[in-house]
């Protein structure tokens, strides 16, 4: 099961930082999630669509300047534009980037080429959105990025939407798996990974259900507790 450590190692670090992703490098992850924004012609590692109360700044990061986005602080750390986050990385681990903000796909798109050349292999910049027309947007234009539609539900077509975008993988809720949506997806062809997992029990249910992948805040415990033995029966956890 791969892990990915949700917007870096933020159980242990302000969430979408540098040291976020540092340290989720030094916890040996695999993999690590990010969410980007757009302004001022750069793509922002960042969460919301306001500033506030993640940041010390005000209003809605869309609409302010390169120069008031740098002096702001999350909980002490800088806000990292993408290709900072990348840099650091530098192909060592996957990265799922979710385009979150209003007008960050052409800059994305633009700015692609280059970010490859950071020391990354294709597969390994995962682009996921719950905007599933930014997607197909991307996957015009860039038809060798692996994509992931994001659900926050289960459609009445089930995973039709992995096929309709030719995905890699689809991201879902915890609230809402069930082995018939796994099942459809890996029968398109899609890895299934699910957000965002803690709790030991959970992630050894997921692991039974045959899903491939989950989203945690504190990765090296979610990984732990796929070693550790357990008796309960997780056939129908998620029943």
């Amino acid at each position: 099961m791969l892990i990915f450590a949700h917007r870096g190692a933020s159980g242990y670090a302000p969430e979408n930082t540098l040291k976020a992703m540092a340290l989720a490098l030094e916890l040996g992850c695999e993999a690590v999630e990010l969410d980007v924004h757009h302004a001022d012609g750069e793509l922002w590692v960042f969460h919301d669509r306001r500033l506030s109360p993640k940041s010390n700044g005000k209003g809605l990061l869309a609409q302010q300047s390169s120069s008031y986005l740098r002096q702001l602080r999350v909980e002490g750390e800088p806000i990292p534009t993408l290709r900072q986050v990348l840099e650091l990385i530098e192909g060592r681990m996957t990265v799922n980037i979710e385009l979150k903000g209003v007008g960050c796909v052409e800059p994305f798109i633009q700015q692609y080429p280059q970010l490859l050349q950071l020391g990354y292999q294709p597969e390994q910049l995962l682009v996921s959105s719950f905007n599933h027309l930014w997607l197909k947007q991307v996957k015009q234009q860039l038809p060798d990025v692996p994509v992931a539609p994001l659900l926050e539900g289960i459609a009445l077509n089930q995973a039709a939407v992995v096929s309709e975008l030719k995905a890699w993988s689809l991201h879902l809720d915890i609230s809402f798996i069930n082995r018939e949506l796994v099942a459809d997806a890996h029968q398109r062809g899609a890895k299934v990974y699910v957000y965002t997992v803690d709790d030991a029990d959970d992630i050894r249910a997921l692991a039974a259900l045959g899903v491939d992948g989950i989203f945690a805040n504190h990765p090296d415990k979610a990984a732990a507790a796929l070693t550790q033995e357990s008796q309960t029966d997780y056939r129908h956890w998620f029943e």
